[in-house]
């Protein structure tokens, strides 16, 4: 599974992740309020690729009824297969609004929320998760949950007070899998294969967030798939024209601005010099060729 990332999860990088075998990809989160007051750059991030096939998008906000009318609206105007409910985020913009992990302090309002978005769309509500804000609680956030009709939790395994600092605590993503009957899928610093494969072996699911940056040819690799060198650099190359073309309304040098984050990562074992030059790049051609040449092989 793909979990979203702000900036990074854009339909081009969900559909390279699927053509590589992920199973199930989420979009970037949007505050429901947003949508609800008709904001361009909120339905502009909700977009989905045709060829998509998981149809995932994730809201946030903190007013049940408002989240409930905003899913409402995105099935009608969208057609999803699942809406996945942020209850994880740890910015400050947004538990200020009472929004993300903030909804962790308030269970019966996370439940509220979760029932409301099931009894207006119909479709199955996954939903983000922290151990816990001001307090570790996850095991009974989950509880509230489920009951509410939840269909899946996604456990980051570290507090909303920890943000994305020390390890992700996945002894405690297995204690809320043990707690409930629904799925649970944990997220926390998979970078690796190996990574992947040892959270696997303690019973829950895996997500795989930045660990994916710069690969999204990493869910063929889990299935013990052999992609090399040449194929990496095609995939990269390939990542490049999908986002030239969803962003070809903002020109091509505004897109190539917004795919940094991830040539960067595919640009991971370049020199720094050679990373610093290929970042101010500003010609499709050019940023194409280094793809070509520094993408890391097998």
């Amino acid at each position: 599974m793909l979990a979203p990332m702000a900036g990074f999860t854009d339909a081009p990088f969900r559909l390279m992740a699927e053509r590589f075998g992920a199973l199930w990809t989420v979009g970037e989160m949007v505050m429901a309020g947003s949508l609800l007051r008709e904001s361009v750059a909120g339905w502009r991030l909700l977009r989905l690729h045709p060829e998509e096939r998981s149809r995932v998008v994730q809201l946030a906000g903190a007013d049940p009824d408002e989240v409930a009318r905003a899913a409402a609206l995105v099935q009608e105007r969208v057609g999803l297969r699942a809406i996945d409910l942020n209850m994880g985020c740890p910015m400050p913009k947004v538990v200020t609004r009472g929004a993300g992990a903030a909804l962790m302090d308030d269970p019966a309002r996370a439940a509220r929320m979760v029932a409301g978005v099931r009894a207006a769309t119909g479709l199955p509500v996954s939903v983000k998760l922290r151990l816990g804000f001001s307090r570790v609680n996850a095991v009974e956030v989950a509880w509230a949950l489920e009951q509410a009709g939840a269909a899946l939790l996604r456990v980051h395994g570290r507090t909303a007070q920890q943000r994305y600092g020390g390890r992700a605590d996945w002894e405690a993503v297995r204690e809320v899998a043990r707690a409930v009957r629904i799925p649970v899928v944990g997220t926390g610093d998979v970078r690796s294969v190996e990574d992947y494969r040892t959270r696997r072996e303690l019973g829950v699911g895996v997500a795989v967030a930045r660990g994916a940056l710069g690969r999204p040819w990493f869910f063929a690799e889990v299935r013990r798939e052999r992609v090399g060198a040449a194929a990496r650099r095609a995939a990269a190359q390939e990542h490049l024209r999908l986002h030239l073309a969803w962003y070809a309304d903002r020109g091509e040098v505004w897109a190539l601005r917004a795919f940094r984050g991830h040539l960067k990562a595919y640009l991971s074992v370049a020199p720094a010099e050679e990373r610093s030059r290929a970042l101010a790049l500003e010609r499709a051609d050019e940023v194409a060729e280094v793809l070509g040449i520094w993408v890391p092989g097998t």
